[in-house]
């Protein structure tokens, strides 16, 4: 009987595959709070199309996570640009960015304004997963 083979095979298997493990949700503001109520930990990038340092920090969202925090820690990312997304932006007092909100069980526990450097951004998620 042939089964469907459920690990990749091939360099570009793998590749599709580690794509779908780094994969940031694109959030709006009808799907932020089920977002971070259903999941255990959950990371928000908070974003702007105009600001540069957002396309660095969504970078290093999508290629520097290690797998280990991929598997159970959600990634999703808001723009602050949609006047639909401003009240929920006032709700996390934000002024700068970029700006991570890290959520553990629906409950806020940390922002960060500013860039991250990957070992920073690591231990950040060590601590909201302990």
């Amino acid at each position: 009987m042939n089964r469907p083979q459920l690990i990749p095979s091939g360099p570009l298997a793998w590749d599709s595959w580690f794509a779908i493990l780094k994969e940031v949700t694109d959030l709006t503001h009808s799907s932020f709070w089920e977002f971070v109520r259903t999941h255990r930990f959950a990371v928000i990038h908070f974003w702007a199309s105009w600001n540069g340092y957002d396309v660095k920090m969504r970078e290093l969202l999508d290629q520097d996570v290690p797998p280990e925090f991929r598997s159970h820690i959600a990634f999703g990312a808001l723009s602050i640009d949609p006047e639909e997304h401003w009240e929920i932006s006032r709700q996390h007092k934000i002024v700068n960015l970029p700006f991570l909100a890290f959520y553990r069980d629906g409950t806020l526990i940390r922002t960060q304004t500013g860039m991250l450097r990957q070992d920073d951004l690591i231990e950040y998620l060590r601590q909201l997963t302990a």
